[in-house]
């Protein structure tokens, strides 16, 4: 109690010096904790968005020729409507398979027109994807060979702007051919999300799709399937994936799978891999505020010389004094600590809230960064004081005594 009586003493009596010993850990806890909690929104908002349109999801895509030798890649149309059927009744672990048709046509209505991709999917999409409609209504199975369209934000506004495109017509222009489509519905604004743009989309039957637009026999553009659960995810991509690879006597290249596990793992990992970089460069503050409290305690050491060598005169032992210059450093960055903290609390839900805003991040503050961060700083004080408080201790007292 003694010695926390006379640190304080001794740190309200060179406040200057104090705060500039403090002044390099709260910088750095300050970054630690702001960079760490825009890493995690940002695994936050990536991990809402991918999930937004359904969990347990799985793409299997055509797969890639050529792209060497000065050939230029093509997709291959490898995937048929039969693989569907095969997925669906000959993957356990799969609770339902679709094709999908897809093509980038011109959308045209009176006088505009746009750019847009176009698919054609069976109303089972809707069990598949959760795919939000703003305004109107989905397809159902009843109109599986009708010419009725669901489009995006994006669309909706270019050819429509302001007004209300339910019940409006639009040509979806192929080649020489223009086809008539009625909307009964808009997709609400979501972004790019698992390969789809539902914002520059139409979703037409499939029927419609396949005899009327595309005219293609049994081909599909790609198959969407979903898993029974998460937990069941792997295996339902490694049971598609046996069936196929069987199925094309053993050649990897003709098919794709991707899952949603699978992206999700991805991003996740590159998240960590820029996080631990940016905390990198905010652990130097750390540091440099570690070796900036050494040499202030030094210079203090010398310049107490007189009042450490009339403690041990006195009777003060080298452990007393060694503990007390350690003291000193290391409530100097817990206090720098607590000030980062609240600073960091502070700077996350301002800052890299209003700096996120326009990218949809929010800040999320994890209680064990906040853990992290303090220890870490108090960590630096015991370090970087250990030096100057075992040269206080070494000191001579009759030398000490005749320092001025």
């Amino acid at each position: 109690m003694e010695i926390l009586k006379e640190v304080t003493r001794s740190l309200l009596s060179n406040k200057v010096r104090t705060f500039l010993s403090m002044l390099g850990i709260v910088i750095g806890v300050t970054a630690v904790i702001m960079v760490m909690s825009l890493g995690a929104g940002m695994k936050e908002s990536v991990t809402k968005r991918l999930t937004s349109l359904g969990s347990n999801i799985i793409l299997v895509m055509p797969g890639i020729v050529g792209g060497s030798g000065g050939k230029i890649a093509q997709a291959l149309e490898s995937l048929q409507e039969e693989d569907v059927k095969d997925i669906e009744s000959m993957c356990p672990s799969v609770k339902k398979a679709i094709g999908l048709i897809t093509g980038n046509f011109l959308i045209q209505h009176r006088d505009k027109n746009t750019r847009a991709s176009v698919y054609a999917a069976p109303s089972g999409i809707f069990q598949i994807l959760n795919l939000k409609i703003s305004s109107g209504r989905s397809f159902s199975e009843d109109e599986e060979e009708k010419n009725v369209a669901i489009i995006g934000q994006e669309i909706a506004y270019n050819l429509f702007e302001d007004e209300n495109p339910l019940g409006k017509k639009i040509y979806i222009v192929q080649g020489g051919r223009k086809l008539i489509f009625e909307i009964i519905g808009v997709f609400a604004k979501t972004g790019n999300i698992l390969m789809l743009n539902p914002d520059n989309l139409i979703l037409i039957p499939y029927n419609t799709g396949k005899y009327k637009l595309f005219q293609s026999h049994k081909n599909v553009s790609m198959i969407l399937a979903s898993s029974f659960s998460p937990e069941a995810a792997e295996s339902a991509v490694m049971e598609i994936d046996h069936l196929l690879y069987n199925k094309f006597h053993q050649q990897e290249n003709y098919y794709r799978i991707i899952s949603q596990e699978a992206i999700l793992n991805v991003v996740s990992e590159s998240v960590s891999i820029m996080n631990l970089v940016l905390l990198s460069i905010a652990a130097v503050s750390l540091v440099v505020g570690g070796i900036g409290i050494m040499n202030i305690m030094l210079v203090s050491v010398v310049e107490r010389t007189r009042e450490i060598g009339i403690k041990m005169a006195i009777g003060a032992s080298r452990t007393r004094i060694m503990i007390e210059f350690l003291v000193e450093s290391i409530m100097i960055t817990f206090l720098a600590g607590a000030i980062g903290i609240l600073l960091g609390i502070l700077g996350s839900n301002t800052i890299v809230s209003a700096f996120g805003k326009a990218y949809g991040l929010k800040p999320v503050i994890n209680p064990l960064s906040l853990l992290v961060a303090f220890g870490v700083s108090a960590s630096v004080g015991l370090f970087f004081g250990l030096y100057p408080a075992y040269r206080a201790s070494k000191l001579s007292p009759i030398e000490a005594l005749r320092y001025e």
